[in-house]
């Protein structure tokens, strides 16, 4: 069996969507996610699999040169596969049973991608029921408009548990082929900035200038009451003007933060409070009714 190419001849052809003559494929992780992925097959009892969730698109084509000495042809699409996160149940091999066939999969908003296996101390070939399963998958996902991904981790540890070692490789579903292919490690630092100009933050306090308006005469009239109340549902006692204060001065930060985590854990009190006064309350009605 070809090392680089993994077929089955009893597999017909399916509906997976085939790649282009040329067509080049991209696929990158992040670093959390493949931390996260690892850390799974790791922390399995034995072999796990799971689905795989990101996002595959393709850029708009260049805009056509008008050379009349340009004889190159255009370059071929490009196709984007970014891996976010995974998917994977308690027990071992979930995805299908043990002829390949798939199990049917819990509904979900995101479509996976595609899935992963983790096997100890193995090869990193694809055994004929992983095969299988990626052209089950192939057709149970449809409709897909890219490869099917599928991603096969070996982990294993040395005998005193000192030292624990993940291998993995990633693979493309071309017509009823696993093709192995590059996985690109996306981490935080100048050579992958430009994976982040798209970032916003997420944040229950409203947004902060870096410089507070001038024309107010005090910090707290400058925000509205429902940008007040959104700041007290996290923190008691910490108004807006505090909170703009730790954005413009440098000054005073570390007590400003004491006091506003003394806030918020005033808050989580109150919450714990409630919690326990309604709990007896349930209990109350459950000892009136019996």
């Amino acid at each position: 069996q070809n090392t680089d190419l993994y077929t089955s001849p009893s597999i017909a052809s399916h509906p997976n969507p085939p790649m282009a003559v040329g067509e080049e494929v991209k696929l990158s992780i992040s670093g959390a996610a493949l931390a996260a992925l690892l850390h799974r097959c790791g922390a399995a009892a034995g072999d796990c699999d799971g689905l795989l969730f990101g996002r595959a698109h393709r850029p708009p084509p260049p805009a056509p040169t008008l050379s009349d000495y340009d004889d190159q042809a255009p370059a071929s699409p490009c196709l984007f596969i970014s891996i976010s996160g995974h998917s994977s149940l308690s027990n071992p091999c979930s995805l299908s049973d043990p002829l390949g066939r798939p199990n049917p999969p819990p509904p979900s908003s995101p479509s996976p991608l595609g899935f992963f296996s983790s096997r100890r101390r193995a090869p990193l070939r694809p055994s004929m029921r992983e095969l299988a399963l990626a052209c089950s998958l192939s057709k149970t996902l449809s409709p897909l408009t890219h490869p099917l991904l599928f991603i096969l981790a070996s982990p294993s540890a040395s005998d005193d548990l000192s030292t624990h070692s993940f291998d993995y490789r990633a693979f493309l579903l071309v017509g009823s082929r696993l093709v192995p292919t590059s996985l690109t490690v996306v981490n935080v630092g100048p050579g992958f900035r430009d994976q982040y100009h798209s970032f916003a933050p997420e944040s229950p306090f409203p947004l902060l200038q870096t410089k507070p308006p001038a024309a107010a005469p005090q910090a707290e009239d400058a925000y509205s009451i429902g940008e007040q109340k959104a700041v007290d549902a996290m923190v008691d006692g910490f108004g807006l003007g505090k909170l703009q204060g730790l954005v413009c001065a440098a000054a005073g930060q570390a007590a400003e933060m004491d006091s506003m985590y003394a806030g918020m854990l005033r808050r989580m009190e109150k919450l714990a409070r409630e919690v326990e006064k309604s709990n007896h309350r349930v209990l109350d009605q459950v000892v009136f009714s019996s």
